[in-house]
């Protein structure tokens, strides 16, 4: 539901909430099922 560079722009910026931001602007994004996140830096 995201581009790369949407994902590795928030990465860069949340830190530590990137997770959860990636998983609510694929939910914006029109997320069809579960959606799942794992960041690991």
């Amino acid at each position: 539901m995201l581009k790369d560079e949407e994902i590795c722009k928030i990465v860069k910026q949340e830190g530590t909430l990137a997770a959860e931001k990636l998983v609510e602007r694929a939910n914006e994004n029109g997320g069809y099922d579960n959606i799942t996140a794992i960041v690991i830096r």
